[in-house]
């Protein structure tokens, strides 16, 4: 039986509110057996009884242009069941953001309903009992999860999404171990090693392998993780340049610390440090990342699991998860301002006229729609081109190039701005009571300027790209 949603277990969560006491730990919820179902019978049983996922509107706001296309048959139908169940949890998503950016992290019974969901299966290979959807599949399904809380989709798709990573660079054996232990992976992957961090190659009872410590921050997923990606360099063995790797630790060899939730915006979104204390990695267990900016040819994911999906490199995939965030987000505030414009009146207007018969808030809420379906329809064609441009590197016709990635990478970002430039709008033209503490608007402001913070920069991207198809190098005398 294909692993997915349990339709049941989905609507009680959607609306049963959850009782204090029946809160399960961390460490609770890590030890237990989840649940698996079939996504796409599900769906079709809800549409044979009336429930289409049509009928988890949430609140009011436009339809998302983000429909279902390219995919047939079984695939369409377990994509279908996806957004179903995360539109199913948009009312419960949305009543729980204030509580999620106080905890730090969306709840336990929250990351049960993903897991129930399926959302952790989207990119996990067939021969792991994945769904093995694609990369489009998966920016749509997190979406439509920011729509009801961009914190919880950020801790979310950070995680699921070294699921792509790992299927596309490790070897079989190391798969085999990591896929295999829960039937899923949980896992950041960072980039912000601290001074604290010490790393030295040895052998362990004939093991050869690495022995890590020290402290990373920013590890966005860590929470409910069950594994660990820390990004690292290592002295070459010749003269140049030092190495990158990245390595992977089970749950058992790090500590989640509780060191998240000060910043402006994203607080719920489960970006914690981690510290790891002499832990053994296995040097299967380690890859170099020369798979980050390019590819040309296939990967040992491509050729393990037979779908180029896991044969393109990171740059032309990491950038658009955030965009798919940002994209849900937009949706959520689009949705927001409906219920302010209809519900408040017009200044400076005669009677009793509401803002959303007025023909200046008509414009601005028309513009704000646009600017945010555009940055979906982005999002989505750029899953699609990543399939593309991975499929042609993986059958020999041209390599999937750093210019691509870039290129990829730099259009997420102007997804991203989109985004900005309609909610700045929204919240500025939405009355001072719609910018106080606790306003649903603000808050998608303030997490649209904390993911706007972080140090992957457009302006960095933008330099090389241009760069690799001038051929200017960085050093020439312009």
């Amino acid at each position: 039986m294909k692993s997915g949603i349990d339709s049941n277990k989905i609507e009680r969560m959607a609306s049963s509110p959850l009782e204090p006491n029946s809160r399960k730990s961390m460490e609770d919820y890590m030890s237990g057996n989840q649940s698996s179902f079939d996504i796409g019978s599900a769906y079709l049983r809800n549409i044979e009884s009336g429930k289409a996922a049509d009928s988890y509107p949430g609140d009011s706001g436009p339809e998302s242009i983000g429909v279902v296309t390219g995919l047939e048959g079984s695939d369409r139908e377990q994509l279908e069941g996806l957004l179903a169940a995360a539109r199913a949890l948009r009312p419960k998503l949305r009543a729980e953001q204030a509580e999620t950016e106080k905890r730090g992290t969306y709840s336990p019974e929250m990351h049960q309903a993903f897991l129930d969901a399926g959302f952790f299966r989207v990119l996990l290979p067939k021969m792991f009992g994945g769904l093995e959807l694609g990369v489009e599949a998966f920016y749509k399904v997190i979406t439509e999860v920011a729509r009801g809380c961009t914190s919880s989709a950020w801790c979310l798709c950070f995680a699921a999404g070294r699921t792509l990573t790992l299927a596309s660079y490790w070897p079989e054996k190391a798969q085999k171990e990591i896929f295999g232990e829960h039937g899923y992976l949980v896992s950041p992957l960072c980039s912000n090693p601290q001074p604290d961090v010490v790393i030295t190659r040895e052998e362990r009872d004939g093991v050869r392998g690495l022995r890590i410590s020290g402290t990373w921050k920013y590890c966005s997923g860590s929470p409910y993780s069950t594994h660990f990606m820390p990004n690292f360099t290592l002295p070459s063995d010749g003269d140049g340049e030092p190495d990158s790797y990245v390595a992977v630790l089970p749950r058992s060899s790090y500590t989640v610390l509780e060191d998240w939730g000060s910043i402006i915006g994203m607080r719920g979104s489960g970006s914690h440090g981690i510290h790891v204390e002499d832990a053994f990695v296995p040097e299967w267990h380690v890859v170099d990342t020369s798979w980050m900016a390019s590819i040309s040819g296939d990967t040992l994911g491509s050729r393990l699991h037979g779908n180029p999906v896991y044969g393109g490199p990171f740059i032309g995939f990491a950038e658009g998860e955030s965009a798919a965030i940002v994209a849900g987000l937009g949706l959520a505030a689009v949705d927001e301002y409906e219920r302010v414009i209809s519900t408040s009146r017009a200044p400076w207007s005669d009677g009793d006229a509401r803002r959303s018969e007025h023909p200046v808030w008509k414009e601005k809420f028309g513009t704000a729609m646009a600017l945010v379906d555009s940055a979906v329809a982005m999002s989505a064609r750029g899953g699609q081109l990543y399939e593309e441009f991975a499929r042609r590197s993986v059958t020999g016709s041209e390599p999937f190039s750093a210019e691509r990635a870039l290129r990829l990478n730099n259009m997420y970002f102007m997804a991203e701005n989109q985004v900005w430039e309609a909610v700045e709008m929204m919240l500025r033209s939405s009355g001072s009571r719609n910018s106080a503490q606790g306003s649903r608007l603000l808050r998608y402001f303030r997490d649209l300027l904390a993911s706007r913070t972080v140090s992957d920069q457009f302006e960095l991207f933008a330099v090389s790209a241009a760069e690799i198809h001038l051929g200017v190098s960085a050093e020439s005398d312009l």
